[in-house]
């Protein structure tokens, strides 16, 4: 039979379910299927970085507060190496810059699914549970697709579109004909642990310690913490237990705590892998059916999260007619990149905490405690590291569908991230990036910060000239770097104008997935039509 939804999306976790909430957001009709026939109620992937928040934060700032609200919020790190301390990390030394949420926080994933769920059903939207993806098949016309429920019924549709978010085991991948998945298991088992732990360390703070193995404490709310063990020689044979963990925190984590009541423990192997293509004609991969790696960093959920996010608005603009099909060829061109890079530093930061090779022991033993120190001591270093990591570095300034006016030598160039300031209005204050929905474009006029800034009537004559040069539907922001009778926003210390390097007056057009389409002075904003 033929389908009354252009897309159908296999994986009900946060990868589908933000697809599913990028499709609803731009109006095209889809399902989501789950395979399995209710939640897990297991805490697994744990850590939201700030990147996430932001994307988040495009379709709705309250629903992305009750989100941070029911997480941890992240105050800092200590690493231990041979039972001693070495350094202390301060989330405030770190805070980083240009960003509503300078913080990772943790949440267990059960409740992060639950906020998906809910923010979901504000478009009508369910996940399909206990329903399969099998005999997936396609050709020039659409996708087959035989969806098999728990009761047994099997229902044959066509779609335009099969997004696989079906995690490392993926159906959809697994029925692409030009998809491989090449990489290898760590050769360490590790145990895990969530429970409750009283200690006299300070909370809200992560803890690792490396010795003859390694032993990482990371907060939960209410108490609970997530255990996380790797070590030497451990019993296989026998599922893990308390008594487990709190012989080895004695031996790497002296005067850690002590421990009691777990809700969840469990022993487990990693793998290291990735897709060689994003994308196969009509079916598409994204999150663990594209990428699985170490949790080094807490960057996996949060990587399928903004695949899903990257790809959403480039279906809507394809299926609509506005784009061309090749157009959704750069999703794997964005994003490919991004999940090498993070397969190969996941891979080495957690090779260099976890090997047992006398190599890596020495270095994690007797050199680390001499590096470390060096490296906490400059807070340009760790501002660094903490971008990386919380993903608010990421770009696609190599991209075919993202651009930069020529002449234009500010600091930030297409594709690369919109970064937030704070803005004051006529209605009060509040972020630039919360003015942004996920439906359309964004076109931001800025007025320049020097001795030529440009008025109100400039920006508006600009604002003619970009909508004489196309048809295609978005939204129009004025931002002064001084307080005007009729000024829309006001960047009130222009700090936005300095990052964005608008002395002079300058646009900057941003995609639906928060990254910049093309950026400019103001004089060259009739190229900037071509980029929307």
């Amino acid at each position: 039979m033929k389908s009354n939804v252009d897309v159908l999306i296999v994986g009900g976790g946060p990868t589908g379910m933000t697809m599913a909430l990028e499709l609803a957001t731009q109006g095209v009709s889809f399902r989501i299927i789950d395979k399995a026939t209710e939640r897990s109620p297991y805490s697994r992937a744990l850590v939201v970085q700030p990147r996430t928040l932001e994307l988040f934060n495009r379709h709705s700032s309250s629903d992305t507060e009750e989100l941070v609200a029911a997480g941890k919020r992240a105050e800092g790190a200590s690493i231990c190496v041979s039972g001693k301390k070495v350094v202390d990390i301060d989330v405030n030394t770190t805070k980083l810059p240009f960003t509503k949420y300078p913080f990772a926080m943790t949440i267990t994933q059960n409740e992060t699914e639950h906020w998906l769920e809910k923010t979901l059903a504000k478009h009508g939207v369910q996940v399909e549970m206990g329903a399969e993806a099998k005999n997936i098949t396609q050709d020039a016309d659409g996708v087959t697709v035989t969806v098999s429920t728990k009761e047994g019924v099997e229902e044959e549709i066509t779609v335009k579109y099969v997004v696989g978010a079906d995690g490392a085991h993926s159906a959809v991948r697994h029925a692409a004909s030009n998809l491989t998945f090449d990489g290898d298991a760590y050769p360490q088992e590790f145990i895990c642990a969530d429970t409750f732990m009283e200690s006299k360390l300070p909370g809200g703070r992560a803890y690792m310690c490396l010795g003859n193995g390694a032993f990482v404490v990371l907060p939960l709310k209410d108490g609970r913490v997530r255990l996380v063990v790797s070590r030497p020689n451990q019993d296989t044979s026998r599922e893990p237990t308390l008594e487990d963990f709190e012989e080895f925190m004695q031996e790497i984590f002296p005067g850690g705590g002590s421990l009691h009541d777990p809700t969840w423990v469990t022993r487990f192997r990693l793998h290291h892998r990735g897709v060689n293509n994003y994308r196969d004609g009509r079916l598409f991969v994204a999150g663990d059916a594209a990428h699985i790696h170490s949790p080094a960093g807490g960057q996996g959920m949060n990587t399928g999260i903004q695949d899903s996010i990257n790809l959403g608005w480039k279906l809507a603009a394809v299926l609509r007619g506005e784009k061309p099909d090749s157009f959704l060829d750069s999703y794997h061109n964005e994003r490919h990149r991004v999940g090498q890079t993070l397969l190969s530093s996941s891979d080495r930061a957690f090779t260099y905490v976890t090997s047992t090779n006398p190599i890596y022991l020495f270095l994690r033993n007797t050199i680390l405690p001499w590096v470390l120190p060096l490296v906490a001591g400059s807070t340009s270093r760790l501002v660094e590291k903490f971008q990386f990591i919380s993903q608010l570095r990421i770009r696609y300034r190599n991209s075919d569908i993202v651009g930069t006016a020529d002449g234009f030598y500010g600091p930030i160039k297409g594709g690369d991230r919109a970064v937030d300031g704070k803005l004051t209005s006529a209605s009060g204050d509040l972020w630039m990036l919360d003015l942004l929905s996920p439906a359309s474009h964004h076109l931001m006029l800025f007025s320049g910060s020097g001795p030529n800034h440009a008025n109100e009537g400039d920006l508006r004559g600009a604002e003619a000239v970009f909508l004489g040069h196309t048809k295609a539907t978005f939204k129009t922001h004025q931002i002064f770097s001084e307080e005007q009778d009729e000024a829309q926003y006001v960047d009130v210390d222009g700090e936005l104008h300095k990052a964005f390097g608008f002395t002079d007056a300058g646009y900057v057009l941003i995609r639906p997935d928060g990254y910049i389409a093309h950026i400019g002075p103001l004089t060259a904003i009739e190229d900037a039509a071509r980029w929307l």
